[in-house]
């Protein structure tokens, strides 16, 4: 029998993400690995945490089943550890590499002394409010860290690294550079993982707390009516948006921003028969964020000579005023409505397209309970109207109702020949599913029911990705990295007069403006990836779809 205490590289950590609800996790510090532990073992790592070691043989642990086998499991990873156990030996040949999903960066200060740029990697907080954002911190970087945080490159080993240095002088080195509200590095055995940044040696595991300013559908509308303050902020930290992420000229998008390539997709006959039958397009946005969507469109739309009238329905005065600003820039008089679009209603305007992008998922869910050989619940009706029963459907599950009344409202005020076009997260299978990191509810799109539910209205349908629609390069290769990446490099950057707005940049642009000033900081810390691989700003383009229903003449 043999006694255990926890490793001193291991780290316990929260999630309270959930409401009423907290999970625990037990990461490595070296490797990134995290493991849920099972109730029993929990309470028991609680205990070790104190000090208190404990004793057990392989034959106990056979008797306690799968609390046993976490144990065990523990034991091989190393979590826990013998007393007198070398806690590097098995890590000497692993390749040290600085993790992708750290934002932190380090540059060379005038004087010689290697200075660290970071924000604590202990926590995070989701949906940040205004004095919630993560401090920034700039320290100096001991020596031997300095020179070890430098050759973590993922082309050597720590053996290779250490070129035959005693360990013991460079243990306080990697305690540094490992601490859980540092971790600028990590090891793994296999180098091919270096370039996925969701590998363990790329993440930096913490604690995870949603700052909860409006948590119920019933708030939601009261929500954009009156807890936006901030257009920028709230795109910026709480709610990127693939169109904030790309509202400047991308090299991913063949060199426009997103509503410049929107613009392009949706004016073209394929999508919008009645194009050129009509002498001014009568255009309908929902929801117009920021604005930037808007005035990229009508900008793009004029180059192609086409004469729009534009119009949108939004609900959140500061949105509302920050659209005002931007469409004052390109000198477009755009008529604003003020109403929920699940029950969109504009007395005598029908309009020839109706673009919803990004929108939906703000709109309420209904849930369906199955009860013997009936469904139950506000989702009922929709599942008889719209025979979207399947067999093989779980016996609680949701359904995107306000999206599906938004769709009848639509139709109506849509054109014969006109077209509606929806973007938003989800696929076509999954049922919808809960955001839970946002400052308000947000559910995903079921679109195998959407488009089911629209041909149904009359629509002629066709489903695609966001990716096809736009026809992005999603093998240019883009920052790493999300708000807080920007965050620290800014603070590097605004020293030399310069700033990164909070948006997606491809290498090429990046280098292209600030290749000189790398190499005069010695800034490290600075990785890019293909923007396929989705760790960069704003949510994953992969998990994005387009509905084009038309209506047809």
């Amino acid at each position: 029998m043999n006694s255990y205490r926890l490793s001193p590289y291991v780290q316990i950590i929260e999630n309270h993400i959930f409401p009423n609800v907290v999970q625990y996790g037990i990461f490595h510090r070296f490797t990134g690995e995290v493991i849920e532990p099972l109730p029993n073992v929990r309470s028991l790592l609680f205990a070790m945490r104190l000090g208190t070691p404990v004793s057990f043989g392989d034959d106990h642990l056979e008797r306690m089943g799968r609390d046993g086998e976490q144990l065990k499991l523990l034991v091989s990873k190393e979590f826990l550890v013998t007393e007198g156990q070398d806690l590097f030996a098995t890590f000497m040949d692993k390749y040290v590499v600085r993790p992708r999903q750290n934002p932190a960066v380090s540059y060379r200060f005038e004087t010689g002394q290697r200075m660290l740029v970071r924000i604590s990697m202990a926590q995070r907080i989701f949906s940040p409010g205004p004095d919630e954002l993560p401090k920034v911190v700039e320290e100096p970087m001991p020596t031997p860290a300095a020179a070890l945080y430098l050759a973590a490159d993922g082309t050597k080993t720590l053996r290779e690294i250490l070129d035959g240095e005693d360990l013991r002088e460079i243990t306080e080195a990697i305690d540094f550079l490992t601490r859980a509200h540092r971790q600028l590095i990590k090891f793994t055995n296999n180098r091919e993982d270096i370039a996925d940044p969701f590998r363990p040696c790329n993440i930096v595991p913490r604690n995870m707390y949603r700052s909860a300013r409006s948590a119920s559908s019933s708030d939601v509308i009261d929500f954009h009516k009156g807890k936006i303050d901030d257009a920028a902020q709230e795109f910026d930290f709480v709610e990127p948006t693939v169109n904030h992420a790309f509202r400047f000229p991308s090299e991913a998008l063949g060199g426009l921003n997103y509503g410049g390539r929107f613009c392009i997709s949706t004016l073209c006959p394929d999508v919008l028969p009645l194009l050129g039958k009509v002498e001014k397009l009568e255009v309908l946005e929902v929801g117009g964020g920021t604005g930037s969507f808007s005035a990229s469109f009508i900008e793009q739309a004029r180059k192609s000579s086409l004469s729009i009238n534009y119009q949108i329905v939004d609900l959140s005065p500061a949105l509302i005023e920050s659209q005002q600003q931007q469409l004052s820039t390109i000198g477009a008089l755009v008529q604003h409505f003020s109403q929920d679009a699940t029950k969109l209603n504009i007395p005598g305007r029908r309009f020839d397209l109706i673009i919803c992008n990004e929108v939906i998922a703000d709109f309420p869910v209904a849930s369906v309970t199955r009860s013997g050989n009936e469904w139950q619940g506000a989702g009922a009706a929709y599942l008889e109207k719209y025979k979207l029963n399947e067999e093989g459907s779980p016996d609680f599950f949701l359904i995107n109702a306000g999206a599906i009344d938004f769709l009848e409202q639509a139709w109506e005020h849509l054109l014969p020949g006109g077209a509606l076009i929806v973007s938003e997260y989800g696929d076509d299978k999954s049922y919808p599913m809960q955001a839970y990191h946002l400052n308000h509810e947000e559910f995903s799109i079921h679109f195998g029911h959407l488009q089911r539910c629209a041909e149904q209205i009359g629509f002629n349908c066709r489903l695609l990705t966001l990716k096809d629609f736009l026809n992005v390069d999603d093998e240019i290769s883009m920052l790493d990295g999300q708000e807080e990446q920007i965050m620290c490099l800014n603070h590097v950057l605004a020293r030399h007069g310069e700033m990164l707005p909070y948006a997606l940049h491809s290498e090429r642009e990046f280098k292209n403006k600030f290749s000189e000033l790398m190499k005069q900081l010695e800034l490290k810390g600075v990785t890019f990836s293909p923007l396929s691989n989705g760790f960069h700003f704003g949510p994953r383009l992969s998990h994005f779809m387009v509905l084009v229903m038309t209506r047809p003449h």
